[in-house]
């Protein structure tokens, strides 16, 4: 039996079997828009949901992949990917940007030219929970999944 999805988590299955993964995405009653939100929804730690931080400035956009309770340090990322003036995007410029609104936004399905960076923590988990292109889906997956669907680069970006 075909479940239907939302178009954005729609977006995210094809993409994870285009690549073929397992990974599924599920719906939840209850919203996943927060990390705190998701954690709840899914019983699980705050550090196992994967949030994912929109940065940009005028030329580029950045997805950066962190656990739930960590905090990007904008300085490092910057630093790291050789990019200046990064600033968080308001819901608005994520949502024309990458076409998921905030709340839903995944690492995965993301636009072409935009950047992905997981922090090594969350890429070290063996079980993670990233959004999955609408406020009430999440896919359950790994860092290391998300780094090689992605091709996102690795590094350490939180304090």
């Amino acid at each position: 039996m075909k479940v239907f999805l939302p178009e954005g988590a729609n977006r995210v299955q094809e993409f994870l079997h285009s690549k073929n993964s397992d990974s599924k995405v599920e719906m939840l009653p209850e919203s996943t828009a927060t990390a705190k939100d998701a954690a709840q929804a899914l019983n699980v730690e705050l550090h196992q949901i994967g949030k994912s931080i929109v940065l940009g400035n005028e030329t580029n956009t950045i997805v950066a992949i962190v656990c739930g309770d960590q905090k990007v340090n904008v300085a490092i990322l910057s630093e790291e990917l050789k990019v200046d003036n990064l600033t968080p995007l308001k819901a608005d410029e994520i949502k024309q940007r990458i076409g998921f609104a905030i709340g839903g936004v995944s690492p995965f399905a993301l636009p072409s030219g935009t950047a992905i960076i997981i922090d090594t923590r969350l890429y070290n988990l063996s079980k993670c929970f990233v959004a999955a292109g609408h406020p009430k889906a999440v896919v359950s997956t790994t860092g290391k999944e998300i780094a090689a669907l992605t091709n996102a680069k690795v590094s350490l970006i939180c304090d």
